[in-house]
């Protein structure tokens, strides 16, 4: 169960890992269904939504829990009742289905990312940026490391602060640059690390080093959630009715709150 200082520790620094979450079994089986479906996207048997480098070699996978994947696993790991118990007690009973997706290396390139925050914006003014951070957390995100991965870089409780002006321009116009305070999210194989998105944050993927690492989320859901504006690019495929019958059971409640806030 998550304990106080996890969340003291969520609060301050924007994260914290845990180990030992996922049962081993389900931790080899997790590995055996993404290695098989990143040879399904690097072959082009597969490709619900991929982004890709410019080799042409995939970086994150989504699509995970789509029937084209016929992998159930992934919707069972979402179900997986010490993550469910850890993201209730930080976004309450009420969840609606937030993403999985597949973070790996492409095989030819370096693939570093920039330094950015989640919040759409990426100059926002000062006030507008604060006002952003100080809004509630409505998800919680996760990374499970498959494979060792010490790809995700932070700025330890930047998430309660405006950018300084070394980071602004950092993020704005050389986002590839080292920051003084970062720190490396280093994880072992079964390790996870929940997050805050609203951190300085970015993923260095190297060649050479394999990264296999899930990525995913619960969304806490209000009933009086507008609808979207526009349906998200990265999910439309989730609108296909065949989604929904490859979930199990116990996921189409999660599913049906987050379909009905689309406009489609």
């Amino acid at each position: 169960m998550i304990t106080e200082e996890h969340k003291k520790q969520y609060q301050v620094e924007g994260y914290f890992v845990v180990d030992d979450m996922v049962p081993v079994a389900m931790l080899e089986e997790l590995r055996a269904a993404c290695w098989r479906v990143k040879k399904k996207v690097r072959e082009g048997t597969v490709d619900v939504y991929t982004h890709w480098a410019s080799t042409s070699e995939p970086w994150c996978i989504r699509g995970l829990i789509a029937p084209e994947f016929d992998e159930p696993i992934f919707a069972e790991y979402m179900l997986h009742q010490p993550l469910m118990d850890y993201t209730r007690s930080f976004l309450g009973d009420e969840l609606r289905l937030g993403w999985i997706d597949l973070r790996t290396n492409p095989h030819h390139q370096d693939f570093p990312g920039g330094w950015h925050r989640d919040i759409g914006n990426r100059d926002p003014k000062l006030e507008e940026e604060m006002e952003e951070l100080r809004r509630p957390i409505n998800n919680l995100r996760w990374y499970l490391a498959l494979v060792d991965d010490d790809c995700l870089q932070i700025i330890p409780g930047s998430q309660l602060r405006n950018r300084t002006e070394r980071e602004r321009e950092c993020m704005v116009n050389s986002p590839h640059d080292d920051l003084p305070e970062q720190k490396v999210i280093a994880l072992k194989a079964g390790q996870v690390a929940f997050w805050c998105g609203k951190t300085i944050h970015r993923g260095k993927m190297r060649m050479d080093i394999e990264r296999l690492t899930l990525a995913a989320s619960w969304r806490k859901w209000e009933k009086d959630e507008a609808l979207e504006e526009k349906v998200d690019s990265r999910f439309e495929w989730r609108l296909d009715e065949s989604i929904r019958d490859f979930l199990p059971p116990a996921m189409h409640v999660y599913y049906d709150r987050w379909r009905t806030l689309q406009k489609n």
